[in-house]
């Protein structure tokens, strides 16, 4: 059923059409240049924009995205781009732990299938397994002891973008849903982690997109 009046955040090409080509840090693809607007709408139709909630580039072909600052970080020479690109990856890897960690404690304690979920990522970061074990093991111990799961996200938000934490997420949720149910109290982190990386609540809609893709 369509709601009379509303607003709604979507994902959409930039007018600037700004494309960083060959400059994906993760496949060699083009950067497209896209924002999350939002609308206000009527009978589910946009008729103007409220906001623009965050500006980012995008590949196409692998889904990763980088904040604007991707277009100064592509003119480094190429090994302090890659190491630039290299503590990005690490970044994501250590949130995605953290927030996955934090997310199957919430209602018990790890079960079978999340430490397999946990340590299937873990193997794919094979170079910083330790630190993403250690990461682990605080969050199991600790929980968000000082924000420490607040802080990476925010990082992810800051240093990488909105959709890169929307993926995370995501990825996140899919993880830890053996049963393809989320309980309540997972749902209620959901929504904490968007508030607490300053994202709005509202974007809770395109996260749920991507956890049924």
């Amino acid at each position: 059923m369509s709601n009379f009046i509303g607003s709604v955040i979507i994902q959409e090409n930039d007018k600037s059409g700004d494309i960083l080509k060959g400059d994906c840090p993760v496949c060699g693809e083009d950067m497209y240049l896209k924002n999350f607007t939002k609308y206000f709408t009527i009978f589910d139709k946009s008729v103007f924009r409220l906001e623009l909630i965050d500006t980012f580039y995008q590949c196409d072909a692998c889904q990763s995205s980088y904040n604007t600052s991707l277009k100064e970080l592509v003119k480094l020479d190429d090994l302090k781009k890659e190491l630039k690109f290299q503590d990005a990856g690490k970044l994501y890897a250590k949130a995605l732990i953290a927030a996955t960690t934090f997310m199957a404690i919430v209602d018990g304690d790890l079960d079978k299938h999340e430490q397999r979920s946990l340590h299937a990522v873990i193997g794919k970061y094979s170079n910083i397994a330790d630190e993403l074990i250690e990461t682990m093991d605080f969050v199991k111990n600790n929980g968000n002891k000082n924000d420490y799961v607040y802080i990476l996200l925010r990082k992810v938000r800051e240093t990488l973008s909105a959709e890169s934490l929307l993926s995370l997420l995501a990825e996140s949720v899919k993880m830890i849903m053996a049963d393809g149910k989320m309980e309540k109290e997972e749902l209620l982190l959901i929504n904490s982690f968007l508030l607490e990386s300053g994202l709005p609540k509202s974007l809770y809609t395109i996260l749920v997109d991507k956890i049924k893709a």
